[in-house]
């Protein structure tokens, strides 16, 4: 286990952690100076334990939200107050240098955005009171809330989104993965929440609708140039598949490895099943039991485990799933199970809340099984693969 402590660094700061690598940390930090908003863009080298300013702005507009996206020679700053209009700013990693800045104006008001690579933004936009009908007829055709817009940096160019596959499922549910140095797009569409979904396989002899879960798979390279030709039907394969009478529902990657959890309604079995990008291979994994309500299911989505906690009076248990073989337990006192770190060191979070002045404090805790050794700190914690970040 890499243990990572920037407390000193990130105390009483107003401070928005961004992406975490091999080498360094990237962050945003918003100050208000003689009146003035201020945001600057840091890095942390994990090597040397130092911080360095990467660039830094006076912020006009102090509704501005930030969005950071890292990649490996450039960021991609994006500020936007929820409006028409967003700032795309694209920065040398190494200089602070600006490569880039755009204004771009889209119709109706500013919702979500990812990047998909360091070369194109996905831009979400939603109803706002000019452009309602425009919506309305939109979602008629379409069914979908939102429209989308995809940015090309290098051309400088906005193209619109015109499939509605993509436009529909936004980015909580789209996905980045790379395999043999390929880079893919999942496209995560599931139909509703899961009891949605339940009470409509409860009521099936009425519906008459395609009731389905899909995960589809697409090539970065190939859904780019679709887009950008104006296609509304993309190129795309389903991994994974569920009518109205099962459930499908993604958990993570790993690798090459597709991970999702798989529900029959009727029998009520409930499966963690993969599929292999590579071999383009389906595979069940375990099976849950999920209808144990003592048991909790707690995972890491990237680089993707599943472990169970099972709750005492005294001490919870943990189990690995999937991607972990584990068996350990641990004090209850400790608070809630956040990961495993090399079958040995457990994390957990517990929040401690004082009566008199009504405030809560944080406590990461990390219990080393091997030497039955307890540290306990009050701050903020995050776990990537085998690095716990303490801020």
């Amino acid at each position: 286990m890499v243990v990572v402590d920037i407390r000193n660094i990130f105390a009483d700061r107003n401070i928005q952690l961004s992406s975490v690598n091999n080498d360094c940390i990237y962050y945003l930090e918003e100050k208000n100076e003689d009146g003035n908003n201020n945001l600057f863009v840091l890095e942390y080298d994990r090597a040397s334990r130092k911080e360095r300013l990467v660039s830094n702005y006076s912020l006009e507009d102090p509704t501005f939200v930030e969005h950071l996206f890292t990649f490996e020679k450039t960021l991609m700053l994006v500020l936007e107050n929820g409006s028409n209009s967003l700032w795309l700013i694209e920065l040398d990693k190494k200089t602070g240098t600006e490569k880039n800045r755009r204004k771009i104006v889209c119709t109706g008001a500013f919702k979500e955005c990812m990047a998909l690579d360091s070369q194109h933004l996905l831009i979400y936009m939603a109803p706002d009171a000019d452009n309602s009908e425009v919506f309305q007829k939109y979602k008629e055709v379409t069914g979908c809330e939102c429209l989308c817009y995809l940015y090309d940096l290098e051309e400088s160019k906005k193209y619109f989104v015109k499939s509605s596959l993509v436009a529909k499922v936004g980015c909580q549910n789209i996905k980045m993965m790379t395999v043999k140095n390929e880079k893919y797009v999942l496209l995560l569409d599931p139909y509703g929440d899961e009891s949605i979904k339940e009470n409509f396989y409860k009521e099936q002899r009425w519906i008459h609708n395609d009731i389905r879960d899909n995960i589809w798979l697409c090539r970065l390279n190939e859904i780019l140039k679709e887009i950008k030709s104006g296609k509304e039907i993309i190129t795309k394969r389903c991994i994974a598949s569920a009518d109205i009478k099962a459930l499908v529902r993604y958990m993570g990657i790993s690798k090459n490895k597709v991970y999702f959890r798989a529900k029959e309604f009727k029998s009520g079995a409930e499966k963690i099943c993969s599929y292999d990008v590579s071999a383009n291979k389906l595979s069940i994994e375990t099976d849950l039991h999920s209808n144990d309500d003592s048991v909790m299911y707690i995972i890491e989505e990237n680089p993707f485990k599943l472990f169970s906690v099972l709750s005492g009076v005294e001490k919870k248990y943990v189990k690995g799933i999937v991607n972990s073989d584990v068996e350990l337990e641990y004090d209850t006192e400790m608070g809630d199970f956040v990961s495993c770190i090399d079958n040995r060191y457990i994390i957990t979070n517990r929040t401690l809340h004082s009566t008199e002045d009504k405030t809560s404090f944080d406590y990461c805790f990390i219990y080393d099984t091997k030497l039955n050794k307890y540290e306990s700190y009050s701050c903020n914690s995050f776990v990537k693969g085998d690095t716990l970040i303490l801020y």
